[in-house]
């Protein structure tokens, strides 16, 4: 096994990406406009440049190793910020002006983004979805410019403009016996294992999950899931509850799934956060259109 990080050589993480979402060489050598013997190689290299197998390969099918699977979740975030990078450093190129906006899934983003529109007709905004182990590093690294993120954040180096709070929902099996309620104290589901964020910071973690209860006790802990769509999964097979913002379980609504507001405990807060040291103009007016979206104070 290799030791150190190793500079993982983009057309080759696409080239694995590819191969990964199809679980076949031929097709994805088609779909890349190569040759099987030439992606086999980038693959070869891959694996050699980060000293693991990703993929398992017989003479009827590929499978993907515990490493390949995680390197697919990441590497589909990888590029996407690549390829935003490159767009940017066009359009800046190109006098182009712009602005990177990223926001959290179902966060209230599109009144501050008229206010700065309309100051601002001729800026093109692009916005770029974080997740929750990914939003304080979007900032620090630059691939958004500002971001729409759920409190709090891993490092004190970012400035934050509180907007507003958001209440806690349960999300359970459309057939569990508190479905049906129109709301719920956590308290009624002490005993149920509570899903697990993945890879997210613990304080985060204990504000979005509600750990410790309000009267003190732990959460019963889950499976950790990486999006929606797992939590969907493991709540629909029974192998837990989750407690998530009360916008994003609306996000997904499925027959077979319900979710409930919990009312004793305070949810948590929605900011806008930068940088200061890459505060620009438009970042500035940016902060200034949100800031003139809260409500009166006094």
């Amino acid at each position: 096994m290799r030791g150190g990080p190793a500079d993982l050589d983009l057309r080759r993480l696409r080239s694995f990406v590819a191969v990964a979402e199809r679980l076949h060489f031929g097709q994805a050598a088609l779909a890349l406009h190569v040759t099987q013997p030439a992606l086999s190689r980038q693959i070869q290299q891959l694996e050699h440049d980060l000293g693991t197998a990703l993929l398992i390969r017989s003479s009827r099918d590929v499978v993907l190793t515990p490493a390949g699977r995680q390197l697919l979740h990441d590497a589909m975030d990888l590029l996407a910020a690549a390829e935003a990078a490159q767009d940017r450093v066009r359009r800046i190129g190109s006098g182009v002006r712009s602005l990177t906006v990223g926001f959290m899934l179902g966060t209230d983003a599109a009144t501050p983004l008229h206010g700065f529109s309309a100051r601002h007709p001729d800026v093109i905004v692009e916005l770029v979805r974080m997740r929750w182990w990914t939003q304080t590093r979007a900032i620090l690294d630059g691939d958004v410019d500002i971001g729409f993120v759920r409190l709090p954040l891993a490092s004190e180096r970012l400035s934050v403009l509180p907007l507003y709070r958001e209440q806690l929902s349960v999300v359970l099996p459309a057939g569990h016996p508190l479905a049906v309620e129109d709301a719920m104290d956590l308290a009624a589901v002490l005993d149920e294992p509570l899903l697990q964020y993945a890879d997210a910071e613990p304080g985060w973690s204990a504000v979005w999950n509600g750990d410790p209860r309000p009267d003190g006790t732990r959460a019963l802990p889950g499976p950790f899931f990486h999006d929606m769509e797992e939590l969907m999964m493991y709540v629909s097979a029974g192998r837990g509850v989750a407690l998530v913002p009360s916008p994003v379980a609306a996000v997904f609504p499925r027959a077979d799934i319900a979710h409930v507001p919990v009312t004793d405990v305070p949810g948590g807060q929605v900011a806008l956060a930068w940088d200061d040291d890459r505060r620009t103009p438009l970042v500035a007016d940016f902060v200034e259109a949100a800031r003139n979206t809260l409500p009166p104070t006094g």
